[in-house]
């Protein structure tokens, strides 16, 4: 016999059960991600920046353009969100929420991270005497630090982010980072590096030194043109299939101090973890040929 108390509790229970459901459908993606992903990430974000006609500062013609080729390469390798902010959209707040709001909210734990930012860079000095850089939004000077995002901003928002591999790519000189020199492949990671696909990264790539500029050519950004050649392929320097943050780097340096004539130094660093971004994925050596 079925007593009238069995009959409310069904309803009860299945109306909790839904409660439950739905809030997890709701949750924030970086709080929603439970368990590995079929591939190396869940998710693969690109914010694209390009300041070109400033309102307190000078212009720099060619950026948007510059930013819109990035943004198309990263669409073409596959990224899932790519965000683009030019001129207007990339004013000191917009950049703020989207460090401070936007991406810390939705960029999972599992997730890569890409920002690249074409425009101005500044540089002060801090307490202690030791240079630290600052980008320039689209409202800002470049003599003060009143709107800008500095260097230490940056570093909190990579802190902050649940991403398992963040690169920053500045085409500015940016400096003031502590770096941590990225280790040597081993043979084993020549040929399949997967150990380090699973440690967390931050990685940074600044386009000049100290004192310098970023130059620019009649194609656009020097940096920028190495980039896309980099993307393409041109970076893969072991030839193994696997393009990493740290061999783009490296070819980023090298390729710029190449087609500056010295006079352009970019620098490539880790500033904290010791894993290394997928870029694009090779196939494992004991993984058969498609036919």
């Amino acid at each position: 016999m079925i007593s009238a108390r069995m009959v409310l509790v069904k309803p009860v229970v299945l109306a909790a059960y839904m409660v439950a459901l739905l809030s997890l459908h709701f949750l924030p993606v970086a709080e929603a991600q439970l368990g590995r992903p079929e591939g190396l990430y869940y998710k693969s974000w690109a914010i694209v920046i390009g300041i070109e006609q400033y309102v307190l500062a000078p212009s720099i013609p060619g950026a948007i353009n510059d930013a819109k080729k990035v943004a198309e390469a990263f669409r073409q390798m596959g990224f899932d969100e790519v965000v683009e902010l030019y001129d207007k959209d990339a004013s000191s707040r917009r950049l703020q929420q989207l460090l401070n709001d936007m991406l810390p909210r939705k960029v999972g734990r599992m997730d890569r991270l890409v920002l690249v930012y074409v425009g101005h860079a500044g540089v002060m000095q801090d307490s202690d005497g030791q240079d630290r850089g600052y980008l320039v939004p689209f409202d800002a000077p470049v003599t003060s630090t009143a709107k800008s995002i500095t260097v230490e901003q940056l570093k909190e928002f990579a802190r902050r982010s649940a991403s398992k591999h963040t690169l920053l790519i500045l085409d500015a000189p940016v400096v003031g980072w502590e770096t941590t020199e990225p280790p040597g492949l081993s043979w084993e990671g020549r040929m399949a590096p997967e150990s380090a696909t699973d440690r967390r990264a931050v990685q940074v790539v600044t386009a000049a030194g100290r004192g310098e500029a970023a130059g620019r050519s009649a194609q656009g950004s020097r940096l920028v043109e190495a980039l896309l050649g980099g993307l393409s392929g041109a970076a893969d320097l072991d030839g193994n299939g696997w393009l990493m943050a740290s061999e783009l780097g490296s070819y980023l340096v090298r390729q710029v101090e190449i087609v500056s004539g010295g006079v352009q130094h970019p620098s490539s660093l880790r500033i904290d973890g010791d894993g290394d971004m997928v870029l694009v994925e090779g196939k494992v050596p004991w993984e058969p040929a498609v036919k």
